[in-house]
């Protein structure tokens, strides 16, 4: 990275923080010359990334010109589908560059197959023509673009990423539904339990996800714990609490987090507790971690995908003019 985006990108990141700023301050913050920071101001007006805004108040001197960070030159949308009251749906998040949600729908992924899908991002991609990035967060392995497992098997060995980048030609990252989770609540240990499908789990160690060789970590619903996941045993109590006991337990004996924060739409308070019962007596008492109820999944998954979608904004900022 030459020294010419590096200091763009500082400037650039110092304007998007404060929201508006003077050059002088601009400098002050960035630790860059004012010569050095005029410049790069100048440059991002004519990139429409700023905009010239009012004079700031003067003590005596000639009042100096604000800047305004633009925050929807580029915008960005987070993806997202989970199950709702038994059916799949499909969530689009519109954000800023400040991460601010400025369009959000949602509706029923009549049939999950890739095409509607498709059909869904398309609808929206031609309604923000601004869009510079697409995070897309499912239920299943990713692994360099491609899934490898997912909970909608007419996914499975698509090349997602590619496919969606090359129709739409902008960046877009598929992640994990679960892993953008626990991003969001930033917590070490997330298990999310369907009812219909098997559970999953993202993970993060000293703040860094673990995703494994090959993004198989998390996938606690292949432990060999003999369980036959479903509604059946969403639907029983005792069978549900213990399948959740065991499965926050091996989760505990692998990672040995300070805490585990559980969801599942058929979780109540009831099952917490009975859970934490069955878990105490598997485990010695100094290695349990504090366990968790999470009331909205949508929420912690939405904020993860956020994270995810400016960090890609970020990196994906134009050059500065030569």
């Amino acid at each position: 990275m030459v020294l010419k985006e590096i200091n763009t990108r500082t400037v650039l990141g110092c304007l998007r923080e404060s929201g508006t700023a003077t050059v002088r301050e601009l400098a002050q913050q960035s630790g860059l010359s004012v010569v050095t920071v005029k410049a790069i101001v100048e440059d991002l007006v004519h990139q429409e990334k700023a905009f010239s805004g009012g004079k700031a108040p003067s003590s005596g001197d000639r009042p100096s010109q604000r800047y305004i960070f633009n925050k929807r030159h580029t915008l960005g949308m987070a993806v997202f589908t989970r199950e709702v009251n038994g059916g799949d749906t499909v969530f689009l998040r519109v954000v800023d560059l400040c991460g601010e949600t400025i369009d959000a729908v949602s509706c029923e992924l009549s049939a999950p197959e890739p095409e509607v899908l498709e059909r869904i991002i398309g609808e929206k991609v031609r309604e923000f023509p601004r869009l510079g990035a697409i995070v897309l967060g499912l239920p299943g392995i990713e692994y360099k673009g491609d899934i490898l497992a997912l909970d909608y098997q007419s996914f499975v060995g698509l090349p997602l990423a590619k496919h969606l980048r090359t129709r739409f030609e902008i960046p877009v990252v598929v992640e994990n539904d679960v892993n953008a989770a626990v991003l969001g609540r930033e917590c070490e240990a997330y298990i999310y339990f369907p009812r219909k499908y098997p559970p999953g789990a993202g993970l993060r160690i000293e703040g860094k996800l673990l995703k494994g060789h090959r993004h198989f970590a998390g996938e606690v619903g292949w432990l060999p714990l003999g369980i036959s996941w479903g509604p059946e045993i969403a639907d029983s109590f005792e069978a549900c609490c213990s399948a959740a006991a065991r499965v926050t337990a091996s989760v505990t004996a692998l990672i040995d987090p300070a805490s585990i924060v559980l969801y599942g739409e058929h979780l109540g308070e009831d099952h917490l507790r009975r859970i934490r019962d069955i878990y105490q007596a598997l485990l010695p008492a100094q290695a349990l971690p504090e366990i968790h109820c999470s009331e909205d999944f949508t929420a912690d998954f939405e904020r993860g995908l956020k994270k995810i979608l400016l960090d890609l904004l970020e990196e994906d900022l134009p050059e500065a003019d030569p």
